[in-house]
């Protein structure tokens, strides 16, 4: 079992992840941003992984530093073609204890439901006292998480295996609704060079918070909620959303 998070699914991840619509992803941020007449040009991404994200948000005038807590999720990112040469500056670090100056960004971004890594809720509360302490005034700290309707609906029971350069990569996903928990298991069998495998195992959790707890813990930590969007879309959020993008300010 790898000791570090991402640490082996690193180097597979972005061929796991090929489904994911990053330039969609990063015209729905720009849109968030333009609807509230934001132009950030200092930003942090927390939980960065891959940097699959961040040639589709570069734009003249922008600085931008990538963090994430796994250091071999930054490192694969040199393996990605899309990426610029050299790679922009990557920080490992866990968005619960940022290593950055007070006021040090204009905006901070933490997407692909990262806050739902926040298993408990003090961890979940230092993540927005971190975003709230490294914002300037006016900056703002954008989101999304996926709901427990989300996780009952596509990852209750749910298997799958793929091959990637002679790799056998198996994903195993189960719900506990009690909990509000989705396990993701990863077994990896890599090939060695005599034609025998060596198996690697990786688990992850994540806990579907209520959004009201999102509200009252972003208030707590001074920041002010200017609104949370069903998907993908400008409509706000409803029960029934299963993924929901939200912006929140330091006044």
């Amino acid at each position: 079992m790898s000791d570090h998070p991402y640490g082996a699914l690193a180097p597979w991840y972005d061929e796991v992840m090929a489904h994911v619509d990053y330039p969609q992803w990063a015209a729905h941020v720009e849109m968030l941003w333009a609807f509230q007449g934001l132009a950030p040009r200092r930003i942090l991404e927390t939980a960065a992984g891959t940097l699959a994200m961040a040639p589709h948000l570069k734009r003249k005038g922008r600085s931008w530093i990538h963090s994430d807590l796994s250091w071999e999720m930054l490192d694969a990112a040199r393996l990605n073609p899309q990426q610029r040469k050299p790679l922009p500056p990557r920080v490992n670090a866990d968005f619960c204890r940022l290593p950055f100056k007070d006021t040090s960004f204009d905006a901070l971004v933490c997407l692909y439901d990262a806050i739902n890594y926040c298993l408990d809720a003090e961890a979940l509360e230092c993540y927005f006292q971190e975003a709230a302490r490294v914002l300037k005034p006016k900056g703002t700290l954008l989101f999304d998480f996926v709901t427990t309707l989300n996780s009952a609906r596509y990852f209750r029971e749910f298997t799958t295996h793929e091959l990637h350069q002679g790799a056998h990569i198996i994903r195993e996903s189960s719900w506990d609704p009690s909990l509000r928990i989705q396990h993701n298991s990863f077994t990896f069998f890599l090939p060695d060079l005599d034609g025998r495998f060596q198996r690697e195992q990786e688990h992850h959790m994540q806990r579907m918070w209520p959004m009201s707890l999102f509200k009252k813990l972003a208030k707590r930590a001074g920041l002010e909620w200017l609104g949370n969007w069903d998907g993908f879309t400008l409509d706000p959020s409803r029960r029934d959303s299963e993924r929901i993008h939200v912006l929140c300010q330091r006044p």
